[in-house]
Protein backbone atom coordinates (compact mmCIF):
# COMPACT_ATOMS: atom_id res chain seq x y z
CA UNK A 1 0.00 0.00 0.00
CA UNK A 2 1.39 2.99 -0.88
CA UNK A 3 1.13 6.44 1.10
CA UNK A 4 1.86 10.13 0.37
CA UNK A 5 3.39 12.52 2.93
CA UNK A 6 0.76 15.49 2.50
CA UNK A 7 0.85 19.19 4.36
CA UNK A 8 -1.97 20.12 6.26
CA UNK A 9 -4.42 22.54 4.63
CA UNK A 10 -7.53 24.60 6.11
CA UNK A 11 -9.25 22.76 3.87
CA UNK A 12 -8.64 19.12 4.36
CA UNK A 13 -10.53 16.90 7.35
CA UNK A 14 -7.99 14.81 8.88
CA UNK A 15 -9.39 11.05 9.00
CA UNK A 16 -10.04 9.53 12.32
CA UNK A 17 -6.58 9.02 14.48
CA UNK A 18 -5.87 7.26 17.84
CA UNK A 19 -2.38 7.04 18.83
CA UNK A 20 -3.43 6.18 22.57
CA UNK A 21 -2.41 10.01 23.78
CA UNK A 22 -5.47 11.86 24.69
CA UNK A 23 -3.42 14.92 23.96
CA UNK A 24 -1.59 14.07 20.60
CA UNK A 25 -4.66 12.67 19.67
CA UNK A 26 -6.62 16.31 19.96
CA UNK A 27 -3.85 18.16 18.57
CA UNK A 28 -4.18 15.72 15.36
CA UNK A 29 -7.53 15.98 14.80
CA UNK A 30 -8.38 19.76 16.55
CA UNK A 31 -5.32 21.84 17.26
CA UNK A 32 -3.13 21.67 14.12
CA UNK A 33 -5.51 23.53 12.33
CA UNK A 34 -5.25 26.40 15.02
CA UNK A 35 -1.34 26.54 15.08
CA UNK A 36 -1.26 26.32 11.26
CA UNK A 37 -3.46 29.63 10.63
CA UNK A 38 -1.97 30.85 13.35
CA UNK A 39 1.14 30.67 11.48
CA UNK A 40 2.96 28.76 14.70
CA UNK A 41 3.47 25.41 13.44
CA UNK A 42 3.42 23.45 10.12
CA UNK A 43 1.75 19.60 10.27
CA UNK A 44 2.53 16.88 7.89
CA UNK A 45 0.49 13.75 8.01
CA UNK A 46 0.08 10.26 6.06
CA UNK A 47 -3.45 9.17 5.52
CA UNK A 48 -4.84 5.33 4.09
CA UNK A 49 -8.08 4.97 2.75
CA UNK A 50 -9.93 5.35 6.56
CA UNK A 51 -7.52 6.49 9.10
CA UNK A 52 -4.83 9.15 9.87
CA UNK A 53 -1.26 6.62 9.58
CA UNK A 54 0.82 9.47 11.50
CA UNK A 55 1.47 12.99 11.75
CA UNK A 56 4.01 15.42 12.74
CA UNK A 57 4.81 19.64 13.43
CA UNK A 58 7.54 21.13 12.84
CA UNK A 59 8.19 24.54 14.59
CA UNK A 60 11.09 27.12 14.12
CA UNK A 61 13.10 27.37 17.45
CA UNK A 62 17.16 28.15 18.14
CA UNK A 63 19.19 26.67 20.63
CA UNK A 64 20.47 29.45 22.48
CA UNK A 65 23.20 30.42 25.38
CA UNK A 66 20.69 32.35 27.31
CA UNK A 67 18.44 29.20 27.53
CA UNK A 68 20.98 26.38 27.84
CA UNK A 69 23.73 25.45 30.87
CA UNK A 70 26.75 27.19 30.54
CA UNK A 71 28.66 23.47 30.10
CA UNK A 72 26.04 22.21 27.87
CA UNK A 73 26.81 25.36 25.24
CA UNK A 74 30.48 25.07 25.85
CA UNK A 75 29.60 21.79 24.25
CA UNK A 76 27.39 22.90 21.75
CA UNK A 77 29.89 26.23 20.24
CA UNK A 78 32.77 23.76 20.30
CA UNK A 79 31.18 21.85 17.54
CA UNK A 80 30.97 25.07 15.22
CA UNK A 81 33.83 27.02 14.09
CA UNK A 82 35.08 29.61 16.34
CA UNK A 83 34.20 31.88 13.46
CA UNK A 84 30.78 30.70 13.63
CA UNK A 85 30.16 31.46 17.68
CA UNK A 86 27.13 33.10 18.16
CA UNK A 87 24.75 33.68 21.17
CA UNK A 88 21.79 30.97 19.71
CA UNK A 89 21.71 28.87 16.41
CA UNK A 90 18.88 28.01 14.27
CA UNK A 91 16.78 24.66 14.98
CA UNK A 92 13.36 22.75 14.18
CA UNK A 93 11.63 21.51 16.72
CA UNK A 94 9.47 18.68 16.50
CA UNK A 95 6.43 20.03 18.05
CA UNK A 96 4.35 16.70 17.52
CA UNK A 97 4.70 13.69 16.37
CA UNK A 98 2.78 10.67 16.81
CA UNK A 99 2.00 7.15 15.18
CA UNK A 100 -1.69 5.48 15.10
CA UNK A 101 -2.09 2.32 17.54
CA UNK A 102 -3.06 0.52 14.52
CA UNK A 103 0.79 1.03 12.77
CA UNK A 104 3.06 1.70 16.12
CA UNK A 105 3.29 -2.30 16.06
CA UNK A 106 3.19 -3.03 12.11
CA UNK A 107 7.25 -3.86 11.88
CA UNK A 108 7.53 -0.98 9.48
CA UNK A 109 8.85 1.07 11.87
CA UNK A 110 6.58 4.75 10.93
CA UNK A 111 8.01 6.90 14.06
CA UNK A 112 12.06 6.36 13.54
CA UNK A 113 11.03 6.59 9.10
CA UNK A 114 9.53 9.51 9.39
CA UNK A 115 12.40 11.06 12.02
CA UNK A 116 14.91 10.17 9.32
CA UNK A 117 13.12 11.33 6.52
CA UNK A 118 12.50 14.99 8.79
CA UNK A 119 16.73 14.54 9.78
CA UNK A 120 17.11 14.54 5.44
CA UNK A 121 14.30 16.74 4.92
CA UNK A 122 16.04 19.63 6.50
CA UNK A 123 19.38 18.82 5.21
CA UNK A 124 17.96 18.75 1.49
CA UNK A 125 15.20 20.30 0.84
CA UNK A 126 14.75 23.22 4.39
CA UNK A 127 14.64 26.78 2.75
CA UNK A 128 16.21 28.51 6.07
CA UNK A 129 19.66 27.52 7.92
CA UNK A 130 18.63 24.58 10.51
CA UNK A 131 22.06 23.10 12.55
CA UNK A 132 19.31 21.40 15.31
CA UNK A 133 16.59 19.07 15.25
CA UNK A 134 15.14 19.76 19.04
CA UNK A 135 12.19 18.01 20.67
CA UNK A 136 10.67 18.47 24.32
CA UNK A 137 10.39 14.46 24.13
CA UNK A 138 7.74 13.41 27.12
CA UNK A 139 8.74 10.74 29.59
CA UNK A 140 7.31 7.87 27.49
CA UNK A 141 9.39 8.95 24.21
CA UNK A 142 13.27 9.19 25.75
CA UNK A 143 14.07 5.99 24.65
CA UNK A 144 12.56 6.43 21.18
CA UNK A 145 14.24 9.35 20.24
CA UNK A 146 17.78 8.28 21.94
CA UNK A 147 16.96 4.92 19.74
CA UNK A 148 17.33 7.79 16.89
CA UNK A 149 20.29 9.62 17.96
CA UNK A 150 18.77 12.48 19.81
CA UNK A 151 20.61 13.64 23.20
CA UNK A 152 19.53 15.70 26.24
CA UNK A 153 20.01 19.14 26.01
CA UNK A 154 22.83 18.88 29.20
CA UNK A 155 23.38 17.10 31.82
CA UNK A 156 21.10 18.47 34.04
CA UNK A 157 18.24 17.68 31.90
CA UNK A 158 19.05 14.14 31.44
CA UNK A 159 19.08 13.84 35.85
CA UNK A 160 15.93 15.82 35.51
CA UNK A 161 14.65 12.62 33.91
CA UNK A 162 16.68 10.16 36.00
CA UNK A 163 14.84 11.88 38.90
CA UNK A 164 10.88 11.66 36.67
CA UNK A 165 11.11 8.58 34.66
CA UNK A 166 9.89 6.17 37.36
CA UNK A 167 7.29 8.75 38.39
CA UNK A 168 4.22 8.17 36.88
CA UNK A 169 2.44 11.45 38.27
CA UNK A 170 5.53 13.27 36.78
CA UNK A 171 3.78 14.81 32.87
CA UNK A 172 6.74 16.52 32.26
CA UNK A 173 8.64 16.46 29.14
CA UNK A 174 12.59 16.74 28.70
CA UNK A 175 14.20 18.67 26.10
CA UNK A 176 16.57 16.98 23.69
CA UNK A 177 18.39 17.36 19.91
CA UNK A 178 20.40 16.07 17.23
CA UNK A 179 22.73 18.14 15.21
CA UNK A 180 21.91 17.57 11.73
CA UNK A 181 25.77 18.17 10.75
CA UNK A 182 26.46 14.41 11.97
CA UNK A 183 24.62 13.70 8.44
CA UNK A 184 26.97 15.67 6.52
CA UNK A 185 30.06 15.16 7.58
Amino acid sequence: MAFTLKRLTQEHTMLPFDCGDDDLNEFCIKDSYLYQKELLAVTYYIENETETVLFFSLINDKMSAIELSKSFWRKVKSSLPHEKHRRDYPAVKIGRLAVGKNFQSSGEHWGSQIIEFIKNWMIDHNKTGCRFLTVDAYKQAVAFYQKNDFDFMGNEEQQRFEVDKDNPDSDSTYAMYFDLSKLIG
